[in-house]
């Protein structure tokens, strides 16, 4: 196989992406470092303005405030149960609204598919929202949040985009053979959907992870605020006071952890999502590229 060479140009074209690759891996990961550091810092250093990118003298405590504190607990607590729990329930609707657009022909089809698509274009609003849930009784629920973001109509294009590439050969098969079209959906054309899936399951966790005016609007309950909420008070509104944060315990030193403990609780609040992605990464890229490929 021949390969072609490269001119002077083409370097120069490549040298000057990769700078502009370098430039942005910096801008990126700059902050995140040093947030990282800072909470890993001394107070003097950090009241100082020395840390930058490497901790200065070295400590747990900020993180050792955190991790014993019932508020900041409780709070990714309930974060974790919502994102996983409306996880589960957002990419089982997103299934059953999305297979009878790909595997299914019946009557009113076309008029089914244009009311997947209006919510794209139009939606109701902020009041009508609220005043809807509060109609049901989900103020200050949980299923208020799972509800509300139940389904999209975007992820539900994505997964029908994937879907249509199963050869309908073996759906027909299936059928042929007897299988009632709950046993093609859940194990013929399920199995073969994971990496779809896992791409819409991983935007989904991350927008409930993320999400903070809609526990703003729909919770009241201190005690089932999420961690976005808390994090909010502790960091921009310097309310750490309110959780017991950085306040002096009896046979402790005076010191202000105040901003190694804003940010120890960012750190925290990183680490869920940074340890899930890893493992669906490969699911995310393929369910990704073929739901482009495909559609």
């Amino acid at each position: 196989m021949l390969h072609k060479r490269m001119s002077r140009m083409d370097y120069f074209v490549e040298a000057i992406l990769i700078f502009i690759g370098i430039i942005i891996c910096i801008c990126i990961l700059y902050p995140i470092l040093n947030i990282v550091a800072i909470s890993l810092s001394a107070d003097g250093p950090v009241l100082r303005n020395e840390v930058r990118l490497l901790p200065r003298g070295f400590t747990l405590k900020a993180y050792e405030e955190v991790i014993v504190n019932n508020g900041v607990l409780r709070a990714l607590g309930n974060s974790i149960f919502i994102s996983l729990v409306g996880c589960v329930c957002s990419v089982a609707a997103t299934y059953f609204a999305a297979y009878p657009i790909a595997c299914c022909e019946f009557p009113g089809k076309k008029i089914y598919n244009v009311f997947v698509l209006i919510p794209m274009w139009f939606q109701g609003g902020m009041i009508p929202a609220y005043i809807c849930v509060q109609k049901l009784g989900l103020i200050n629920s949980y299923w208020a949040l799972i509800l509300t973001a139940l389904i999209s109509s975007y992820n539900v294009l994505i997964l029908s985009s994937f879907l249509r590439g199963i050869p309908k050969e073996l759906l027909e098969s299936a059928r042929m053979d007897g299988a009632s079209e709950l046993r093609v959906m859940f194990q013929v054309v399920a199995p073969l959907a994971k990496a779809s899936f896992a791409t819409i399951a991983l935007w989904v966790v991350a927008g409930h992870w993320n999400a903070y005016f809609g526990p703003l609007l729909y919770l009241t309950d201190s005690s089932k605020f999420t961690l976005q909420q808390v994090l909010r008070e502790i960091v921009l509104e310097a309310n750490a006071l309110q959780y017991d944060l950085g306040t002096v315990r009896p046979g402790q030193p005076s010191v202000n952890l105040a901003d190694q403990i804003r940010y120890a609780v960012l750190v925290v609040s990183m680490v869920p999502m940074l340890a899930v992605y890893p493992f669906v990464q490969k699911y995310f890229v393929k369910g990704v590229t073929l739901g482009a490929v495909k559609g």
